[in-house]
């Protein structure tokens, strides 16, 4: 199904645009040059860690190119192999869930602090790279539970995200690896999907706008290009159009503005 534009009016109040962050920070680095047949070692690190009580999230990668080997150096009260959903490492996903409800006044970390480190082998060949990102997929959530019980558990819209990426014999920037050029705010929604997906954004005023999916690689799937009015607008994208289960990379460029955001097909 190809892509196509629309209005999506309804996006205001269905997406929550715009994202307001708040700033509880995970980070996962990125790692350059990567020899095939070593082993990549991948700390996930918080920033703004205060007073929380409960996380969970999903980690995914392509397994193409590297596979899940251990998790280690734990770093929670009470946080234990036991934490981890590792069913599913062989199609890229490590599911993660903790919480310490002995401690009410919640758990508070320094700044750069590892909860816990992952240990990937280097599967692909020289060329290959493949995102390694914070999502959620279902029956797992992303959601950050505080210890002040009337503020709502955090979602991904309301965390800083700051994803990894693995470069295997090349180097990519660690700035749009990690965050992408953001000044054109973007909501996906689902993301991971299993059928379709819907884009949306605003525009102040008309302008051209490129739509390009990549593969993990770099490899361009599909690249559109519109002319649109000033207001909301949706894309949709389907499943049928990435061809294999996975992660992705979406452009989104206007003549002054680009965002690139990672998108999960599962």
């Amino acid at each position: 199904m190809p892509l196509r534009s629309r209005w999506v009016w309804s996006a205001i109040f269905l997406l929550g645009f715009p994202i307001l962050r708040a700033q509880v920070t995970f980070s996962l680095p990125v790692v350059n040059n990567a020899a095939p047949g070593t082993v990549v070692t991948m700390p996930v690190q918080v920033a703004k860690f205060d007073s929380i009580v409960g996380v969970q999230f999903v980690i995914q990668w392509d397994p193409a190119v590297i596979n899940y080997l251990s998790v280690l150096n734990f770093n929670l009260p009470g946080l234990t192999i036991d934490n981890f959903g590792r069913k599913d490492t062989a199609q890229g996903i490590l599911r993660f869930a903790w919480n310490t409800p002995l401690v009410k006044a919640g758990v508070s970390l320094p700044d750069s602090t590892a909860i816990f480190l992952i240990k990937f082998g280097v599967r692909g060949a020289n060329g290959q790279g493949t995102p390694v990102v914070f999502t959620e997929v279902p029956p797992t959530q992303f959601e950050v539970v505080l210890a002040d019980t009337a503020r709502a558990p955090l979602r991904m819209k309301d965390c800083v995200l700051k994803h990894g990426y693995v470069a295997i014999g090349f180097a990519v920037s660690t700035k749009e690896a990690q965050e992408g050029p953001a000044s054109l705010p973007v909501s996906i929604w689902p993301n991971p999907f299993a059928n379709r997906t819907l884009v949306s954004f605003a525009l102040s005023s008309a302008d051209e706008v490129q739509l390009v999916l990549m593969e993990a690689n770099g490899h361009i799937v599909e690249e559109r290009r519109y002319m649109l009015p000033a207001g909301w607008h949706g894309i949709e994208i389907a499943a049928s159009q990435l061809p294999k289960h996975g992660v992705y990379f979406l452009l989104l460029r206007t003549r002054t503005q680009t965002s690139v955001q990672p998108l999960v097909r599962l």
